[in-house]
C-alpha cells in the first residue's frame, strides 16, 4: 500500500468516526439557526465598523471604538452561550483531540519509533524529546 492509499485509508476512517459525524452535525445545526446566522452577520457589521473606525488613525474615536469592542465582545458571548453553539465548540475540541493523536502518532512514526508498538507519552511524562514537551515540570 503507497503512502497516499494509507492517508486516503486514514481519512476514511476519520469520516466514519463518530467525532467527526458529531461535528458535521453541529455544523449543520449552526447552518440552519437562523438566530445564529443573525448574530454572526452583525458580528460581520461590528467588525468592520472597528476596521473603518480603526483605518482613520488619529482621527479615530476611541470613544467609539471601546464601544465597538464592547458590542462585539457581548455578542461574541451570546454567540458561545447558544445551546448550537456549545455543541459545535464541544464536537471541534473533540475533533482536534484526534487531530493531535494523529499527529503524535505521524511524529513518532517520523522518529523511527515501531509503528506497531510505539505509544504517545502521558501528558505528564518526560520523553527527553523536547519535540514531545508539554513544558518542564
Amino acid at each position: 500500500m503507497s503512502i497516499e492509499s494509507a492517508l486516503r485509508e486514514l481519512g476514511k476512517e476519520i469520516q466514519k468516526d463518530e467525532r467527526f459525524v458529531a461535528l458535521q452535525a453541529a455544523a449543520k445545526a449552526n447552518d440552519g439557526d437562523e438566530k445564529l446566522q443573525q448574530q454572526m452577520q452583525e458580528m460581520q457589521l461590528i467588525s468592520l465598523k472597528y476596521q473603518q473606525e480603526a483605518e482613520k488613525g488619529e482621527e479615530a474615536s476611541q470613544e467609539r471604538i471601546a464601544e465597538l469592542q464592547e458590542d462585539y465582545q457581548k455578542l461574541y458571548g451570546e454567540i458561545m452561550e447558544g445551546e448550537n453553539m456549545q455543541k459545535y465548540s464541544a464536537a471541534a475540541a473533540e475533533m482536534e483531540q484526534m487531530a493531535q493523536y494523529i499527529s503524535g502518532m505521524i511524529g513518532l512514526f517520523f522518529d523511527g519509533q515501531d509503528a506497531e508498538t510505539c505509544e504517545l507519552p502521558k501528558d505528564d511524562g518526560c520523553t527527553h524529546d523536547c519535540c514531545t514537551c508539554g513544558g518542564c515540570h
